[in-house]
């Protein structure tokens, strides 16, 4: 009934439906290395509603992580999330 990529395009939708994730987002799209700490402590938001955000995104694909210096780091997956704004794009253009 719903295409592939209409199912992953709502589970990100979904995933980015509040501003504490918007806000992650927008961060991890300035740099490309983030501590889970350290985006808690520049968004001024709990810990918590941080690692929940990150673990939603990078299950959908759209983050991946990686241990340095035995802490674990955050950054976009830039295939996936070009291929979601072209999506985007393309069909809400």
């Amino acid at each position: 009934m719903f295409t592939e990529n209409q199912i992953k395009l709502a589970a990100a939708a979904s995933a980015m439906a509040h501003p504490v994730k918007v806000a992650i987002l927008e961060c991890l799209t300035t740099s490309d290395d983030w501590q889970e700490s350290c985006l808690a402590d520049r968004l001024k938001i709990p810990r918590e509603a941080v690692q929940k955000g990150l673990q939603e995104f990078r299950a959908l694909g759209l983050i991946e992580g990686s241990i340095s210096e035995d802490r674990m780091r955050y950054k976009l997956n830039k295939e996936n999330w070009q291929q979601f704004k072209d999506y985007i794009r393309s069909n809400f253009d």
